[in-house]
């Protein structure tokens, strides 16, 4: 079966498992999803974390190819929709019509039956040291994770890598962590906990721990019998 994943954090299912990290559809592409849709299926699939393109989204054909996916993938699987923050400026230079909350936003008001979960990410160029005249909640991660709790959704904050650390740190030391239900650390190469992340996963627990934080700490699920991927191959 071949998938159309983005290219940094796209994985395959497993039967009866929810997918390690992010499946991506070809939202353009309604009989190759059906066909995709069948497939999974058939190989006893019953829950997908399926990835939300903030780009695609702002396309003009965008918001109609995710209102149609997500019902139909609703009627077959459990889902988690899982959201990459993207630059203020998409690779064109453009600014988006829609910047993260109001994507996670749109999905709640109008696929929120459908879903009880949902994933937020930090793409690599928005992990920035933040000064002390920075003001952390001017985040959209912030923004969309304490506004989709508000809505009655569980939050995942995702791709937690060692660079964020001093951005968590400080959220830590809020309240903004009362919106998030659990964290997902990033394995290193190779699908494995490295020295550094079992070091970055007892600092966090002995800081969530200290600052009397309930949110659970996660990796994502191992997978064995990864599908074949190809390329992606969405036009923005």
């Amino acid at each position: 079966m071949k998938l159309n994943p983005l290219p940094e954090n796209a994985t395959t299912s497993q039967d009866n498992l929810i997918t390690e990290k992010i499946l991506w559809l070809p939202i353009r592409n309604k009989k190759q999803v059906n066909i995709e849709i069948d497939k999974l299926k058939a190989a006893g699939i019953s829950k997908l974390k399926v990835g939300v393109d903030c780009i695609e989204f702002n396309t003009k054909k965008g918001i109609k190819g995710y209102d149609w996916l997500i019902p139909v993938l609703a009627e077959n699987f459990d889902l988690e929709l899982c959201f990459d923050n993207f630059p203020k400026k998409t690779i064109r230079g453009r600014v988006p019509k829609c910047m993260l909350p109001e994507i996670v936003e749109h999905f709640i008001f109008c696929h929120g039956a459908h879903f009880d979960s949902i994933q937020l990410c930090r793409q690599s160029l928005d992990r920035v040291q933040h000064t002390e005249e920075e003001n952390i909640f001017a985040e959209a991660i912030v923004f969309a994770a304490t506004w989709a709790k508000y809505l009655g959704k569980k939050v995942c904050l995702g791709k937690i890598q060692a660079a964020d650390f001093e951005w968590i740190s400080k959220l830590v030391s809020t309240r903004f962590f009362s919106h998030i239900d659990y964290i997902e650390i990033d394995k290193e190469v190779g699908g494995a906990k490295s020295s550094n992340t079992k070091f970055y996963e007892r600092v966090l627990r002995s800081l969530f721990q200290a600052k009397g934080v309930d949110t659970e700490i996660r990796y994502p699920q191992l997978t064995s019998n990864n599908l074949e991927l190809s390329p992606r191959g969405i036009a923005c």
